[in-house]
């Protein structure tokens, strides 16, 4: 395999879309006493998180496509980038207000806070520069899980070796298949972890 094919395979199992769910797992069975949540309960929550922040994002795309409002479903361009991300924006935000119906603890509200909160500046910013969305998403999980370990003094060491090795992976990969700069992958690792870091301190 050479090295633009691992670059493809690589940007695809980081997916931006596939990270709110992955963070959601990790924070569920973090270590802390949200570890012990009824084991259907917590297939209810990952399951309502996936189908908001990732299956329905998913299922628009290819409308978008179909309807000539994207012509690459990778939507490298910055114009076409703006409707997607306005629409999975709005499904961020209606899974965030159903989260905070259910008697759930802060944290995890705070987490689906952060994803829509991270999205909406990407959105901003992204009128006048192009940041990577990739390592958005691996910021912000670095972000949760630096958040769980300052809070309550989780051992996620290893797994955030993990999550640094896969986010310096992603980025080299984004950059090899010429799709970043360097600039846009530090910047948009740094607003994820930012963003996602203070959201749960704070909140």
């Amino acid at each position: 395999m050479d090295m633009k094919k691992s670059a493809f395979v690589i940007s695809y199992l980081f997916h931006p879309l596939l990270l709110p769910t992955l963070g959601l797992l990790l924070l569920l069975n973090s270590g802390t006493y949200i570890s012990l949540l009824d084991p259907a309960a917590k297939r209810a929550i990952l399951f309502v998180m996936a189908l908001g922040t990732l299956f329905f994002p998913l299922i628009m795309l290819p409308v978008l496509y179909y309807r000539n409002l994207m012509t690459n479903l990778q939507n490298t361009a910055r114009e076409e980038r703006l409707i997607p991300q306005m629409i999975v924006l709005i499904l961020y935000i209606i899974t965030f207000v159903y989260f905070v119906r259910l008697p759930l603890n802060r944290i995890i509200h705070a987490y689906v806070l952060s994803v829509a909160a991270t999205l909406f500046l990407l959105l901003i910013l992204g009128v006048k520069f192009k940041l990577c969305s990739h390592s958005a998403g691996l910021g912000g999980l670095t972000g949760l899980i630096i958040a769980l370990i300052f809070l309550y003094e989780t051992s996620l060491q290893g797994v955030l070796m993990l999550t640094l090795l896969a986010a310096g992976l992603t980025g080299t990969a984004r950059l090899v298949l010429r799709r970043q700069r360097p600039g846009e992958v530090y910047a948009g690792y740094l607003l994820g972890f930012t963003v996602v870091l203070i959201t749960l301190v704070v909140y």
